[in-house]
């Protein structure tokens, strides 16, 4: 059997999950003020307006690594660390896409060291990717070049200019044709699991009510604020007598507000938030933990109803706060979620499913691992 490399697949995508990309793209967003159901029964999971995703999307698992086999290191691999029906993967393969799981699994808070066990579920998610790849070759799944030209026009505007594309590709030793031939292949696995497996995947709706009613407890809406603020803009580095000077103007406006005087209309006046200020400081909805600085999250929680807070510093300045409404958390009806609690089910149901075809093909052919 010839020894066929597919050249550095690992840069364009890694894990199930990435080859999964363009269906779980497709998931409906996040609504304000809905939950977001649990991935697996018994768990609970808040929505936060605009930071949830819905639970149960395709994610590369990796386990926390052991110190077992401390002896593996890069330097210690064989060049071809597996061959998969006789198509390599090689040593650099793996050692790049190890990187891009640390940082992708970093970037979630989930840091992990790159020992052994890791490289080799790694190496895993590559074997499976490669038997996913060569069954849609053998199944005559392929993208056409105008979905390539899209897919590669668009990897393509995510760079400044084309100085910089060129640079990109040359640090990763690849050229425009490589880099084609790999996302003409990361799309056939693509397009392999869309047409494949996504339609032989069904959820009843007995199915999304019988999870509903179990998990009915968990599925609530988030604990909401409705504020509004007004902020005097000052640098962190800015001169002490910079900050003072906005500190006092942040007091001056409060005791404004104190003795009676109108927030809004002081927000618009004098607010250097530009996108509260014309509507009166008016901030909206906001859930505990929704990308609020510390300083200010804690003042909000300090407050009831229509009150308004002491001076408050941020990296961004000066405010003065004011809680509007609180709304505990609450039960979401089965009408708001029954979508998600659907979509959630169906993507568990394609993972097991690709998974076990993966299992089947694995059985059937020929992968011999080095590491």
């Amino acid at each position: 059997m010839n020894d066929k490399t597919s050249p550095r697949l690992t840069i364009l995508g890694l894990g199930l999950a990435l080859l999964l990309a363009a269906w779980t793209g497709c998931k409906p967003a996040d609504k304000k003020g809905e939950a977001t159901p649990g991935s697996t029964p018994g768990t609970a999971a808040s929505a936060t307006p605009g930071q949830t995703p819905v639970a149960g999307s395709p994610t590369l698992s990796i386990t926390p690594p052991s110190p077992a086999n401390a002896t593996l290191t890069p330097d210690k691999m064989p060049d071809v660390v597996a061959k998969v029906n006789g198509q390599s993967i090689k040593k650099d393969d793996l050692v790049k896409g190890a990187q891009v799981v640390q940082m992708q699994m970093a970037q979630r808070g989930q840091p992990v060291a790159l020992t052994p066990q890791f490289y080799r579920q790694v190496l895993d998610e590559l074997v499976s990717i490669t038997l996913l790849q060569q069954e849609a070759k053998a199944q005559g799944v392929t993208p056409s070049e105008q979905e390539v030209d899209r897919q590669v026009a668009a990897r393509k505007s995510q760079f400044p200019d084309e100085n910089t594309y060129k640079n990109a590709l040359k640090q990763t030793g690849l050229t425009e044709e490589l880099l084609r031939q790999q996302t003409r292949e990361q799309m056939a696995a693509q397009k392999y699991v869309e047409t494949r497996v996504v339609p032989k995947a069904t959820v009843t709706e007995q199915a999304t009510k019988d999870f509903y009613e179990k998990n009915k407890d968990q599925i609530h809406s988030p604990e909401r604020m409705h504020l509004r603020h007004i902020l005097i803009a000052v640098k962190p580095d800015a001169p002490p007598a910079d900050k003072e000077k906005a500190k006092a103007k942040a007091e001056g406006l409060l005791k404004q507000i104190q003795g009676g005087a109108d927030f809004a209309k002081l927000a618009q006046a004098s607010s250097d938030d530009p996108g509260s200020k014309a509507n009166g400081g008016d901030l909206g909805w906001v859930s505990p933990g929704q990308n609020l600085p510390p300083t200010f999250e804690k003042a909000v929680q300090a407050l009831r109803a229509n009150q308004v807070s002491p001076v408050v510093e941020t990296p961004f300045g000066f405010h003065v706060i004011q809680l509007l409404e609180r709304q505990a958390p609450a039960a979401v009806p089965y009408e708001q979620v029954k979508d998600r609690i659907g979509m959630m089910l169906k993507q568990k149901q394609v993972q097991e499913m690709i998974q076990a075809r993966i299992k089947e093909l694995r059985a059937k052919g020929k992968v011999e691992v080095y590491i």
